[in-house]
């Protein structure tokens, strides 16, 4: 039934949701006992939009915002010199010799590629040589407003029937079913939380569902808003973005998205409290998860007094880190590579997670950016052992794909929707020495997974379901290089799941890495696609040479 869904696209949610959770109960009762369900995507979805024509359709035009511009003039400059964020005077005095050069050779506006190059050919080193925060802080001083021809605020706008990807439209309308079997006229809040300039985000964001008509607002739950209405001070908001987030003069590019941070931080911990529990989902944007983590909790790490109300939304949409940060255990995937985390035995601190997900570690693009093993560096990380249970299972969820969790107090299960498809890590036996084994398994788009006492099978319905084997030649005797690019590990284990291969063998740097069927593997073509076989329990070891 889910395949008919995601075939034909059709908003058939109630009748899909009552098969999956089976006979017994109905989504009316499901909705007053208190289920969730929880999408999570493995990326930001690729959308049609005015800023992003590349995720459309050929020839598509969508009127809108489409690129933010620059300009270097005396104002500019002037305020730069005002404002400079630190005190680098060796650092502020060549940037602007080098702006002044630059004014002096147009002042007209640019696209941020423009001005870089420009950049570059005047003084290579020094642009170079600028920290973060001064990047960040010129770039946002040069950013001028774009305003439309009635004078106001020019947005990024959205046309999700152009999407060039058929897998966003499949997600957004399971998200969109979602929320209406909830509640006839449900309500979304948007948080972009994850980007450095949210309020950059915050259009795409809050027009993402509008084709659904889903009524979204975006809620201005910055690093800065949470630390203003904790501490009453909420005229200190433009200064707390300088501080907290990086971002600069955002009052004057954004003045719409500003004054409505402005107003929820007025209006008190109690009523952003009320918004919250009043909306039917929340939306957590890609972008970076620490950043997220900042919105949810203080410096000391303790929960603010809106985290368990985002945590208990009956849907939950996370896209990229947004999905990232729902498990309970984030930190140890930041900033680190497969092959970094193989490398080095140590991963970094663990920082906590909104917990809505409580299976275990979430991951993201995962195929893609081959993060195989920075997600098992997590499983055996030291410093986890006291969240143990939340470490002995990993989810590694494709780019454009989705990973679906439906609770219920009676019973719950996983579903994968979109386009490829999410991996199951979980380790097997205590860390050794002379190497690592897992159990890999791999869970194409339509399969339906169970779960029992914290275990997660295949389900008998997606099984009995599957198509045919198909005839293809096995597997060359051979090595396989440079395992970890390219998404090659995804190919060779889905070539053994079509294959029916046995094992093999493929090499990275200095590790070797075995894959085996074992008695408990399962080969099962669920769908046609490229990454359409379903892996259970394949045996994942790995050595140094």
């Amino acid at each position: 039934m889910i395949c008919a869904f995601l075939r034909n696209q059709q908003p058939k949610l109630r009748v899909i949701l009552v098969a999956l959770l089976g006979a017994g109960f109905s989504i009316n009762a499901v909705a007053q006992e208190q289920s969730q369900t929880l999408i999570l995507v493995g990326s930001e979805l690729a959308t049609c939009t005015s800023a992003k024509l590349n995720n459309c359709e050929k020839e598509t035009v969508v009127e809108g915002k489409s690129r933010n511009l620059y300009r270097v003039n005396n104002s500019q400059i002037k305020n730069i010199t005002q404002h400079w964020p630190n005190n680098n005077i060796e650092a502020k005095a060549a940037v602007l010799k080098t702006l002044k050069a630059m004014q002096s050779k147009s002042s007209n506006s640019a696209s941020k590629t423009d001005l870089l190059w420009q950049w570059r050919d005047i003084n290579n080193q020094q642009l170079q040589s600028l920290t973060q925060q001064e990047y960040n802080f010129v770039f946002d001083m040069l950013e001028v407003p774009l305003l439309n021809k009635n004078g106001e605020r020019s947005k990024e706008q959205v046309n999700t029937d152009f999407n060039n990807e058929s897998a966003t439209n499949n997600i957004l309308q399971f998200v969109s079913g979602s929320l209406k079997v909830n509640n006839a006229n449900p309500t979304m809040l948007a948080i972009t939380a994850s980007s450095r300039d949210p309020y950059e985000s915050a259009d795409l964001a809050q027009n993402l569902l509008a084709q659904s008509n889903i009524s979204t607002q975006w809620l201005a739950l910055t690093p800065a808003l949470a630390k203003a209405i904790t501490s009453n001070s909420c005229d200190e908001l433009p200064a707390l973005r300088n501080a907290l987030m990086n971002v600069y003069n955002r009052e004057a590019i954004y003045p719409d998205r500003t004054k409505a941070e402005y107003a929820l931080c007025k209006s008190g911990i109690d009523a952003l409290v009320s918004l919250i529990k009043n909306s039917t989902g929340v939306m957590f944007n890609s972008g970076n998860a620490a950043l997220t983590h900042k919105v949810l909790f203080d410096q000391n790490n303790n929960p603010y007094p809106w985290t368990q109300a985002l945590q208990t939304r009956p849907v939950i949409v996370g896209e990229g880190a947004g999905a990232a940060i729902q498990s309970k255990i984030t930190g140890m995937l930041t900033n680190t590579t497969s092959l970094e985390a193989l490398r080095k035995s140590e991963t970094n601190a663990n920082a906590g997670g909104l917990g809505s997900f409580n299976f275990g570690v979430i991951d993201t693009q995962f195929s893609e950016q081959n993060r195989t093993f920075r997600l098992a560096a997590a499983l055996n990380n030291s410093e986890a052992s006291n969240t143990k249970t939340q470490m002995q299972h990993g989810f590694g969820i494709d780019e454009n794909t989705a990973l679906v969790v439906i609770k219920s107090p009676e019973v719950s299960l996983m579903t994968v929707i979109g386009k490829s498809g999410v991996v199951h890590l979980t380790e097997q036996g205590k860390p050794q020495k002379e190497g690592n084994n897992y159990r890999y398994s791999y869970w194409p788009a339509s399969s339906v997974i169970d779960i029992t006492n914290n275990t997660f099978t295949l389900s008998e319905r997606t099984i009995s379901q599957a198509l045919p084997e198909i005839k293809i030649p096995p597997l060359p005797v051979q090595r396989f290089g440079s395992i970890l690019t390219n998404s090659k590990l995804r190919s060779l284990t889905q070539a053994m799941c079509l294959s029916q291969e046995q094992s093999t063998v493929a090499q990275q740097d200095e590790f070797i890495i075995s894959l085996t069927a074992t008695s408990d593997t399962q080969y099962h073509r669920v769908n046609a696609k490229e990454f359409g076989c379903a892996l259970s329990n394949l045996e994942l070891a790995i050595k140094s040479i």
